[in-house]
């Protein structure tokens, strides 16, 4: 396949998103995971999350190797967390910038995100974030019952649950989760995921262009470019890059697990 023979680096100010299904995964991809991540994967006890978790693995290393010029197998990551030494970090390639690959002085960054049965992988050339969420069918990423006015009064901050209280009830948790898809979406950007406080982390939540409000970081707001995607059908989904973005390619992950397999 033309498209899967070697990709440069998106250029700046653009970023590629890598979409799949957690179905494109099985365990003939399990070979490029490593101690930790195997680890990870038999931990898991629904062999939907199982296969969520092998699908994002094996997607980010397939994906990375075809702008590195490594096989997707020496594609590592590091995950340690900065702040316990957990292995639950933000997704580093291990080693940084790896000697002989096509990316040697220059700066690759990525982001997963999973939900039902889409697995998305972003790729930069600075930081970025990326998050999905299935709008039906699945449990919400903060558990309980999903009602968006309960789950507001934890995440948004008060002029977001203005906006989401003047919204249709039969819109709102779609209304919920654009608002929580792009906070999220800047938290995996910076590092700081669910750690940091999504009511700190303030986004425009109405039906305009989304943008960053307000967030508890010295940085301006204007260096940040927050995006919402074109997901699958019954999901949403945003990217925030730490930088200029201006244009998002989509990029065919399944064909590229297949091409894997």
């Amino acid at each position: 396949m033309a498209e899967l023979a070697g990709l440069d680096l998106p250029p700046d100010g653009t970023a590629d998103v890598w979409w799949a299904r957690r179905q494109d995964a099985s365990d003939r991809h399990a070979g490029l995971l490593d101690a930790t991540e195997r680890r990870r994967w038999a931990a898991y006890r629904r062999d939907e999350d199982r296969a969520r978790f092998l699908a994002g693995c094996a997607l980010a290393k397939t994906a990375l190797a075809r702008y590195t010029g490594l096989r997707p197998a020496d594609v590592r990551f590091d995950r340690t967390c900065d702040q316990c030494g957990e292995p639950h970090g933000k997704p580093v390639i291990e080693g940084g910038i790896i000697e002989g690959s096509i990316i040697e002085g220059g700066v690759v960054e990525h982001s997963v995100a999973h939900s039902g049965d889409l697995v998305a992988v972003a790729v930069a050339r600075t930081p970025v974030g990326v998050d999905v969420e299935q709008l039906d069918g699945r449990p919400h990423p903060l558990g309980g019952d999903g009602d968006p006015e309960a789950l507001a009064q934890l995440v948004l901050s008060a002029a977001e649950r203005a906006v989401l209280s003047a919204v249709p009830p039969a819109g709102r948790a779609r209304a919920f989760l654009v608002a929580w898809t792009r906070k999220e979406a800047v938290t995996k950007a910076t590092g700081d995921g669910l750690r940091a406080a999504f009511s700190d982390v303030v986004v425009a939540a109405d039906a305009g262009p989304p943008r960053l409000v307000s967030w508890p970081y010295p940085r301006s707001v204007h260096s940040v470019s927050l995006l919402d995607l074109d997901a699958a059908p019954g999901y949403v989904a945003a990217l925030a890059v730490i930088g200029r973005c201006e244009a998002v390619r989509s990029r065919d992950g399944s064909a590229l697990l297949a091409d894997r397999a």
